[in-house]
């Protein structure tokens, strides 16, 4: 019982038989409760907990502010804990508030971070992050900030803009399961004159999926106006089709490579398609299933040459988060090998769900 350090009993890294036997022992606790972290969009904290009431049955809620869910365990919760929902930005080990900079100092000194990620519980407001950035970086030296690499343990530290309220601490293991940057908030260039957040959408889909999208692709998007993912695909270098009965912004009607099939999916016809698509982007203002109905209808003739397709699926209501699964199951059964979701940064009441078809070399 003597290999089970305090950092093993705090972090959820005891491994034996033996070392749960002392947590239940010697510090009288039956049964142990740890709690995990999940940061996300403020206003989709019922979205969250609800899918990870489907997928975690194990997880039970314990706190939430806007941004921020916590759920408790009965058992211990390790930092490389897989995400329980597509709408957790981070997921971790909670470890708790720090009231201050230098509560968050005193206790993550011992946690043998490689990586600092401090960020605003909701990106949006305005959060003064330079007090804890100056306090982290003097007590914590050695410990980098920026994007993270596979391995590392990562330190997070999660800040309101309210300085009544504390920030939250946590800690998670970098991997395929969790977004590099601070925050998992993907850092998009997005121009003034981009018509639309589409521009964003698609440039984050690509960013988290590692989308090979090359020069000279070329690209179906059904929903297409008023053109903020065809802008983002012509300044690659995709030549696009956007199909849309709405107008297409001048600015992006006039760039190299842009078509416009201003018609209804509906109404869409095979012959009208391009010989070749190497990408499809759905995201149109119907319920995810009548979307996929329509997709169903034009995917033989995609298929032969398609590499991948991004589908944004609305949630006008809160419901369609228990269907996520089956949308999978359907999007997977138009013969793509992976399906992805994830709720991504300019994501608000929908999905992005990145599904390939074939691998590229």
């Amino acid at each position: 019982m003597e290999g089970c350090t305090l950092f093993q009993i705090r972090h959820g890294r005891e491994s034996t038989s033996s070392c749960k036997l002392l947590r239940r022992v010697r510090y009288g606790v039956q049964p142990v409760t740890d709690f995990a972290f999940a940061t996300c969009l403020p206003g989709m904290e019922s979205a969250l907990k609800l899918d990870v009431g489907r997928a975690r049955p194990d997880l039970r809620f314990a706190y939430s502010r806007p941004g921020l869910v916590t759920f408790k365990s009965v058992d211990a919760i390790a930092v490389d804990d897989a995400p329980g929902s597509v709408f957790a930005r981070v997921w971790g080990r909670s470890i708790g508030p720090a009231r201050s900079p230098e509560d968050a100092v005193h206790q993550l000194a011992l946690v043998g971070a490689d990586r600092l990620h401090v960020y605003p519980r909701d990106p949006e407001s305005v959060t003064d992050l330079a007090p804890w950035h100056a306090a982290l970086g003097v007590g914590l030296p050695g410990v980098a900030a920026g994007p993270a690499t596979d391995g590392e343990l990562v330190a997070d530290v999660i800040v309101s803009a309210s300085a009544d309220e504390p920030a939250w601490l946590g800690l998670h293991r970098q991997d395929a399961n969790h977004v590099a940057a601070p925050g998992a908030l993907i850092a998009v260039d997005v121009p003034a004159d981009a018509p639309s957040r589409a521009y964003a959408k698609i440039e984050e889909a690509i960013a988290w999926a590692g989308l090979p999208v090359r020069t000279g692709d070329v690209a179906l998007e059904i929903g297409a106006a008023p053109g903020g993912a065809v802008m983002a695909l012509a300044k690659r270098g995709v030549e696009v089709f956007g199909v849309d009965t709405g107008e297409l912004a001048p600015n992006v009607r006039a760039m190299k490579g842009v078509h416009h099939l201003p018609i209804k999916v509906g109404a869409l016809r095979w012959e009208q398609l391009p010989k070749r698509v190497d990408w499809l982007l759905v995201d149109v203002n119907l319920a995810p299933q009548v979307a996929l109905h329509e997709v169903g209808r034009l995917m033989p003739k995609l298929a032969p040459t398609l590499v991948g397709a991004v589908f944004t699926l609305k949630l006008n209501d809160v419901s369609f988060v228990a269907e996520l699964p089956v949308l999978a199951q359907r999007i997977a059964g138009f013969g793509f090998q992976s399906v992805r979701m994830r709720h991504l940064p300019s994501n608000r009441k929908e999905v992005c769900a990145v599904a390939m078809m074939r691998q590229r070399a």
